[in-house]
């Protein structure tokens, strides 16, 4: 779903951008700059550990999940995917909101970027703690 959503997004904002705008428009650069970038990082970052972590929980029996099941579901690259591709899509919606000069675009998206980094950091960081304990109660 979300192929074909990216998509007709991009098709859209296309029409658009020939019919009201122009490529020109510092703002729209960024935007389109930053969706085609944002795309194959989602399908490279995303969509392999997805697709792993549903064909293992289809194998799992019900009952605890098996420590490499949960291994997949907490991997850092996942996280960090997961909370900074959305921050960077929120960006550009700020940006067709706002439409800012090709250097607030630039700003808006650096800072997307970086919340979302920091924020997948303290999420890892705080999930390794609870790793640790788990460890040590086998232990």
């Amino acid at each position: 779903m979300s192929g074909i959503s990216l998509l007709l997004l991009l098709v859209t904002g296309l029409y658009m951008v020939t019919s009201a705008w122009n490529f020109t428009t510092g703002w729209i650069d960024v935007a389109l700059i930053s969706l085609a970038l944002i795309a194959p990082c989602g399908a490279a970052l995303i969509e392999p550990r997805r697709r792993a972590i549903n064909r293992l929980a289809q194998e799992t029996p019900d009952g605890p999940i098996p420590e490499t099941l949960e291994r997949l579901i907490h991997n850092s690259v996942l996280r960090t995917a997961v909370q900074t591709l959305p921050l960077l899509l929120l960006g550009i919606v700020f940006l067709m909101t706002t439409k800012p000069s090709l250097i607030g675009s630039l700003i808006v998206m650096a800072v997307a970027l970086a919340l979302g980094l920091v924020s997948s950091l303290l999420l890892v960081v705080l999930a390794r703690p609870q790793s640790a304990v788990k460890i040590a109660n086998r232990v």
